[in-house]
């Protein structure tokens, strides 16, 4: 665990298995301000360490997860159930594990339900450094149920 961090440290929240960059000092009650992807959350400071990126500074494109090569990844996520903050935090680390196995299409299960997911969803997709192109599903695919999202 660090004992120390200022805004630009680049951190490892080990429960998210994430980098983040923090973006505060620790407040009073020892907790830090730190952006992941596009979220930002507050971590107590003993629940991280330092990235292995020697505290350089970092921009959002630069995230890597840590992948397992034998790991085979789905062509699908279902994120139903899920809250819109879950739900993003698992897409930006299937589209990142997807990348890495070089697929070429995923299609992601949000549901049709209220819309919310599914608009949190394109929101954050039209900003992630992987996607090349998405659209909703066709009939047969999923309709409005789901996302079709091509990669780089």
């Amino acid at each position: 665990p660090l004992k120390n961090v200022k805004p630009g440290d680049s951190v490892y929240i080990s429960e998210l298995n994430q980098n983040g960059i923090a973006l505060s000092t620790p407040d009073d009650k020892g907790e830090v301000s730190v952006q992941v992807g596009i979220m930002k959350i507050n971590v107590k400071l003993s629940d991280l360490s330092c990235s292995t990126k020697n505290g350089s500074k970092a921009d959002a494109s630069s995230y890597k997860m840590h992948l397992s090569r034998d790991k085979a990844v789905s062509p699908s996520l279902d994120l139903r159930g899920q809250t819109l903050d879950e739900a993003i935090l698992n897409t930006d680390k299937y589209l990142d594990d997807a990348y890495l196995s070089h697929l070429n299409e995923v299609t992601i299960i949000h549901g049709k339900g209220t819309g919310v997911l599914r608009q949190g969803i394109i929101d954050m997709l039209k900003h992630h450094t992987h996607v090349k192109s998405y659209r909703l599903g066709k009939y047969g695919e999923g309709g409005m149920g789901v996302t079709i999202v091509e990669l780089k």
